[in-house]
């Protein structure tokens, strides 16, 4: 921007330079000075802490395992008739009714 300074002042003189001069006018810089003011914020972050005492009781079960052997004798008494080449046999009765399969004799004991 050009500027003429030829023009007169209140009192009637001249000022500014003299003619023929051409001024040139930049933009307004701006400066900005920041203040800067630190205000402190305390927080308070409260923690509580549980200790805990733990105690695991274990239970181990053992189950010890024996083995035996038993031996069985079973005795069965057929009626097989008087014929021993054509024979026709029959379970007894006796033994019908004795569960535990035991031999008797004709004293009628248990063996």
């Amino acid at each position: 921007m050009f500027l003429n300074e030829n023009r007169r002042g209140k009192c009637g003189c001249r000022r500014g330079r003299p003619e023929g001069d051409n001024v040139i006018v930049n933009p307004t810089e701006t400066v900005v000075n920041t203040r800067t003011n630190t205000k402190v914020v305390k927080t308070i972050h409260p923690t509580e802490v549980i200790n805990v005492n733990r105690t695991v009781i274990r239970n181990e079960n053992f189950y010890p395992v024996t083995e035996r052997e038993v031996n069985e004798t079973v005795v069965e008494n057929y009626n097989c008739g008087s014929d021993i080449n054509n024979p026709r046999c029959v379970r007894s009765d006796s033994d019908n009714n004795n569960s535990n399969n035991h031999h008797r004799c004709k004293c009628r004991r248990k063996h």
